[in-house]
């Protein structure tokens, strides 16, 4: 093996932000009068906001159409995350220094819209160290649909085979390696129920993926 490229997931990866957006959601239900459960929050980890709106307007019969609700967390989410407190995951500086180090390319793969995107590259100040990004709104098929992989892959011009991929959803894992793609899993504790069972390794701190590229690469 000789991964010339690693794609990183956004939320729950590059940083701790599931609950960050369950709060941002949440105050969305409360002002739309429901009350959505944890199984519900779980299946949406990893999938676009557009799936998480048109399951619910429909579970829950909401007069808003889903480009308004899509809208309605997106800025919600962009205008609170200046204040929110989330930083970057534990390990990761480490990590993009390493692949710097190892000229091993990184780009974000990431189901959330491109404006909240770029919104947490500023955050985090990423622009540097990731080529650039591929977000939910450029596929017809989210996670876990392989689309956004391969579509990544493409656009930096990597074969898929020659691509790593941290995840930290089921619907990620599952994506990564219908796209033929090398998954690693992140255990993040707070994306809680995740199955990350299909990756080929699963890691608690994104520094120890330093140590399996090294042995993956033979560096």
């Amino acid at each position: 093996m000789n991964f010339s490229l690693v794609l990183f997931d956004m939320d729950g990866v590059l940083l701790d932000s599931e609950p960050f957006h369950d709060k941002v959601n949440e105050d969305i239900y409360k002002a739309l009068g429901i009350v959505v459960d944890k199984a519900d929050v779980n299946e949406f980890i990893g999938r676009t906001s557009n799936h998480r709106w048109t399951c619910l307007k429909e579970k829950f019969h909401l007069a808003r159409t889903v480009d308004e609700l899509n809208d309605w967390q997106w800025k919600a989410l962009i205008e609170e995350l200046p204040d929110s407190g989330v930083v970057a995951s534990v390990g990761l500086d480490m990590l993009l220094v390493f692949l710097k180090q190892n000229n091993i390319r990184a780009s974000i793969a990431s189901s959330s819209r491109n404006t909240f995107v770029e919104a947490v590259m500023d955050h985090l100040g990423l622009h540097e160290a990731m080529e650039g990004c591929t977000c939910g709104d450029e596929v017809a098929n989210c996670k876990p649909a392989p689309d956004i992989f391969l579509l990544a892959a493409q656009k930096m011009g990597v074969d898929p085979a020659q691509c790593l991929v941290i995840e930290d959803s089921a619907a990620g894992v599952s994506a990564a390696k219908a796209a033929g793609m090398y998954a690693v899993g992140y255990d993040n504790p707070t994306s809680e129920g995740q199955d990350l069972s299909l990756a080929d390794v699963t890691v608690k701190n994104l520094s120890d993926i330093c140590g399996i590229l090294s042995t993956l690469n033979h560096l």
